[in-house]
């Protein structure tokens, strides 16, 4: 992959692994004896899930039309045999 062609969005998105992955090492370090896969465990879902929230606000951003005109979803239709 070649950083050099990231879009600006992709650039956030990538600056915010980075961020994400300083706090799982963060988290690694300063973990209680015992405890360290819980501070891990704890740390992704944390920055993970900011992550993923500023990856759908900027991909929101980009296509605004996926977000017009009727549900976001449609439930699941049952299997047929």
């Amino acid at each position: 992959m070649d950083l050099s062609e990231l879009t600006g969005n992709e650039r956030i998105i990538a600056e915010h692994a980075v961020l994400s992955y300083r706090e799982v090492a963060r988290a690694t370090r300063e973990a209680p004896p015992g405890r360290g896969m819980a501070a891990i465990e704890q740390a992704v879902l944390d920055q993970g899930f900011q992550t993923l929230r500023k990856m759908i606000e900027l991909g929101a951003s980009e296509h605004p039309e996926a977000q017009k005109g009727g549900p976001a979803a449609k439930p699941a239709g049952a299997a047929t045999p």
